[in-house]
């Protein structure tokens, strides 16, 4: 089996058994940035509880090794990922030749900063103390309960007709969600990321206007070997797989290139680590 295929592969797998196994460290993180707000207004101290833990925990993980939360462990992300898959198999199935996507990639990173806006706006939200009054409007509400068998009852309408438009959204677009309307992927991708977690690329020996990188990435990230930051990249490793020049690899340097499958599995030990020492305090 090539490199790139095992690569695929176990992120697959990991992707999968995150999702069976915790499926709601997403609104768990995003809880704690609710409870912090909502303990500031009512001008009472905060307390070290399940969600802030979690929260402070997987921004931590990001700053040191990037967003591999978001690329490997996110149950949004996953769903994202299976539902975009769904609709390229649907459209190979009805030999469909044209792109569903409507948007350049250039817009396409324009839009991302609609995270930051949603992200404000429920700050805001929160801080107001309007909690209340959009009660039934959260999609991840309903996500959570169709996960767990229930199905949400009238007073969650909004929250449903949110949710099918991320549905149909993640199937025209990949990483729909995640790109445009996550709000703690505001978070992240505002968070530094330490230099030997972040990808970098050879540029002095890629192919004149290849872009092969930059157009398999499904955040429309673009590596550039002054990039301070991880930004928006999930770490997914489909740069990595595209490029026929093998130029792009860790911030560790070239003498690493190859190894990405090894901190995949190094990341992905300590962050399990981090998640159980998390739930156990």
């Amino acid at each position: 089996m090539k490199k790139r295929d095992l690569r695929r592969l176990t992120r697959q797998i990991i992707q999968i058994v995150f999702f069976l196994w915790m499926p709601a460290l997403y609104t768990s993180a995003f809880s704690g940035v609710r409870y912090v707000i909502e303990k500031i207004r009512a001008g009472q101290p905060i307390e070290q509880n399940a969600f802030l833990v979690m929260f402070i925990a997987l921004c931590g993980f990001t700053i040191l090794f990037g967003r591999f939360f978001c690329g490997y462990a996110c149950a949004f992300g996953t769903l994202g990922d299976g539902m975009f898959a769904l609709s390229q198999w649907v459209q190979k199935k009805l030999k469909r030749k044209k792109k569903l996507l409507w948007f350049s990639a250039e817009t396409g990173r324009k839009l991302q900063k609609i995270k930051y806006v949603l992200l404000i706006v429920l700050m805001l939200i929160y801080g107001l103390g309007f909690t209340k009054k959009f009660h039934g409007t959260s999609p991840w509400e309903v996500f959570s309960m169709l996960y767990t068998g229930k199905i949400p009852d009238v007073g969650y309408l909004t929250g449903w007709v949110i949710f099918v438009l991320i549905l149909v959204g993640m199937c025209f677009k990949e990483r729909f969600f995640c790109q445009y309307l996550c709000p703690m992927g505001a978070i992240f991708a505002w968070l530094p990321v330490l230099p030997f977690s972040v990808l970098d690329r050879d540029r002095s020996s890629c192919i004149p206007k290849c872009r092969a990188c930059e157009m398999k990435c499904p955040v429309d990230y673009q590596i550039k070997r002054d990039q301070k930051n991880g930004g928006e990249c999930i770490h997914c490793l489909q740069c990595v797989d595209v490029c026929p020049k093998q130029n792009i690899h860790l911030g560790l340097g070239k003498r690493w290139k190859g190894s990405e499958l090894l901190f995949v599995f190094v990341k992905l030990i300590l962050f399990i680590a981090l998640c159980l020492f998390a739930q156990s305090l």
